[in-house]
This record gives structure tokens, sequence and C-alpha cells, in this order.
């Protein structure tokens, strides 16, 4: 079992979504775990019987809403052990990633659109991190200039932290925002309408860091195209 880790301010539940699904469509078991403050897979994922926490199935994929560790998760399943390929955690705060046991071996991505907020929150999991890691950059932003990379790493400069060499940039157009609107008023998760450049970077990812081979991923879109 592998745990892939979301971490920042900056909302990441339809890239998670994006990304679960493909590995879903992949054949692999996943879980997708909301740790955020705002919870907003609460809102935005239908569920049958909404509760304080529930676990609910959401395009075949697992959708865990308002635990605070695996322990209580596996309490609420009535099991010892968690039986997923893939768990995605999305968290925006230290106490989370410390609450959840993440462990350094474990996938990372620092996910901002380099507003103060999204930055300070990862920023308070980035100087919590206990031994060196290596982090993959996933940056929202149309027009990102090398300033803001660069703000990043002066930030980072003094931390545990190892960045991956690629960054993944998501440039985020208006016809991205539509796609996942729609996606949520109709319960579905399906990229067409998403922009080609965040088409390329969702592939990435989900090769890169989801460990997706290139014929998993492009048969994956491909259903994803048709939904």
């Amino acid at each position: 079992m592998k745990k892939y880790v979301f971490f920042g301010g900056y909302d990441k539940t339809d890239l998670i979504l994006f990304l679960a699904e493909m590995a879903v469509l992949s054949g692999k078991k996943v879980l997708f775990v909301d740790g955020t403050a705002p919870e907003k897979a609460r809102y935005s994922i239908p569920a049958m019987k909404p509760a304080q926490k529930y676990i609910t199935t959401f395009e075949g994929i697992e959708v865990a809403v308002g635990f605070f560790d695996f322990q209580d998760i596996l309490e609420y399943l009535g099991t010892e052990t968690l039986d997923f390929d893939m768990i995605i955690l999305d968290i925006d705060s230290l106490a989370a990633y410390q609450d959840f046991g993440i462990d350094p071996q474990d996938e990372h991505c620092f996910v901002t659109n380099f507003d103060l907020y999204s930055i300070n929150r990862g920023m308070e999991v980035l100087r919590g991190l206990p031994a060196p890691t290596q982090i993959t950059k996933v940056y929202f932003s149309k027009d990102a200039a090398p300033e803001e990379d660069e703000y990043i790493m002066y930030l980072t400069q003094d931390l545990k932290v190892s960045w991956n060499e690629e960054i993944v940039y998501f440039p985020f157009e208006r016809g991205d925002q539509n796609t996942i609107n729609t996606n949520q008023r109709f319960g579905k998760i399906k990229i067409r309408g998403l922009s080609k450049d965040y088409l390329e970077a969702l592939e990435f990812l989900a090769e890169a860091n989801m460990g997706l081979t290139d014929s998993e991923v492009k048969k994956a879109m491909k259903i994803l195209e048709k939904a």
C-alpha cells in the first residue's frame, strides 16, 4: 500500500479526484482521505448518508471525510488493516500530517497558487518535516513567473526539503474551472473541456508521482474523455 500526500492551503480536491479516478480506471483500489479543515469533499462529493465522519464511494473511489487518523478509519471499517493499493491524503496542517503518521518515504506534493494563505499553510508542514523529504512542487498559476518559484526556494532553503527537478504547472484557464464546476454539479469525473496544459500536467503527475504506466494513463484518459 502506497501513500500519496498533497499538502498546502490551496484547494486540491478536484486535482486529487482526477488522479484517483485515473488510478481506479487502471485497476487500483483507492482511498481518498480529506484531512483538511474546510473538508471540501464533504460538500462537493455526493454521499448517501453524510455524518460527522463517513466513507462513501464516488466513481469507484472510496472517500473518507471527518477522520483524524488511520486508527479512526480502521475502527469505522471494523478491520485491522486497510485493504487499498493507494491512499491519497489531502492535508492543510502540520497536525494532520503528524496525526496520519506521514512518512518521509511517502510521495509528497506541495500545492500552491502563490497566495499567502496557501503558501503559509504549506510552510507549516514543511517546517515540521521530521526528516529530509523528497517533494514535488505543483503550481496553480496562469502566468507563473520565475520569481514565484524563487520565493518558495528562498522560504525553504534551510528546511528538510529536497525538491524534485520537475515543477508541475497547472495554468488553470477559465475552461478548466467550468469543467470542474460541471463535474461537481452532476456528480461526475470527466476531462472533456479541460485545457491541454491541465491534461498534460495530470498525465505527468499520474506517471511520475502516482506510478501509473504510460499505457494505463492513456487508457484512463480515453475513458474519462468519453464520460
